[in-house]
């Protein structure tokens, strides 16, 4: 599970449900939680004027007023945008989940990301998390988790994740793999139906033998619910989730190894869901710090 948790915090409402929601899970996991800011570096030295050293300071005191605030540890980085500075301190502490705000545009409880959390879904080394806005405001541990389920290896990656943070939290697992009806297409032909029943047929047996091989990973100890839904893939989950779980996503199967990249149903997800979104990058191995140590003490 989860050993080292970076929030991001920008000085917006947006740093604060970050924060917010990188204490419900560090509480839940045991990892420790470091409030992070990036403050802009000059392009050339003699372009690092006091304007730039006064924006440093209002970013260290907005970081560690929020760190004591939720008892995590205060880190001001430097880098050339906030997502490269928040990729970069991941790498260099280890972390293994980034937490952002949604966008200051986004409704309140609701998410919509912003250009930090794309860009970072785009590239992460490690998982990423986004908190709808105002989440701050009423955080706590989820009643569910609820994780998308296909026939990709991201998807098992994610269900993995998805049990461990259940059991952490004491919340219950939620296993949806969405039926998508075919589109209709016209031609020549009975019609634009003709065959669409024993399609959907297909579709929904091929999400059943998904959903079938997700139940089989879940652990022992962690109960869960199993089902199909026929519907559109993002709108199946953001329903399912409602506004006090959290949602949890495989990336798309390609791109490159050990990165998170956005695919048109976690792009749609994160703009629509209520309730904070976890996006898996794929190639990245689910650790459960317990059976590290009982491993670790069996070599030994």
């Amino acid at each position: 599970m989860f050993t080292q948790i970076i929030a991001g915090h920008d000085l917006h409402e947006g740093g604060r449900d970050a924060a917010a929601l990188g204490r419900v899970i560090a509480d839940a996991t045991g990892a420790k939680l470091v409030v992070a800011g990036v403050f802009p570096i000059a392009v050339q030295p003699f372009a690092f004027g006091p304007e730039w050293r006064e924006e440093e300071e209002q970013l260290v005191a907005a970081i560690q007023k929020l760190a004591d605030q939720c008892g995590a540890e205060p880190e001001a980085f430097p880098s050339s945008t906030p997502a490269r500075g928040l990729h970069d301190l991941a790498e260099e502490i280890g972390a293994d989940l980034v937490i952002v705000g949604s966008s200051k545009h986004s409704k309140l409880g609701e998410m919509l990301a912003g250009n930090v959390a794309l860009t970072l879904l785009h590239g992460s080394p490690c998982p990423v998390a986004v908190a709808p806005r105002g989440y701050h405001e009423n955080a706590q541990k989820p009643s569910a988790i609820v994780v998308g389920v296909d026939a990709n290896a991201e998807s098992g990656l994610a269900v993995r994740e998805a049990a461990g943070l259940a059991k952490a939290t004491g919340a219950r697992l939620k296993l949806i793999a969405a039926a998508e009806p075919p589109p209709i297409v016209y031609g020549k032909g009975a019609g634009p139906t003709q065959g669409a029943s024993e399609l959907m047929r297909a579709i929904e047996e091929m999400a059943t033998a998904n959903l079938e091989k997700a139940k089989s990973s879940v652990p022992d100890g962690v109960e869960f619910d199993a089902t199909v839904v026929r519907g559109e893939a993002a709108e199946t989950l953001v329903e399912a989730a409602g506004d006090d779980a959290i949602l949890v996503l495989g990336s798309r199967a390609y791109g490159s190894l050990r990165g998170v990249l956005l695919g048109s149903v976690s792009r749609a997800v994160v703009r629509a869901a209520r309730c904070p979104v976890l996006v898996h990058p794929r190639g990245v191995q689910v650790h459960d710090s317990a059976a590290d140590k009982a491993h670790a003490g069996s070599a030994a």
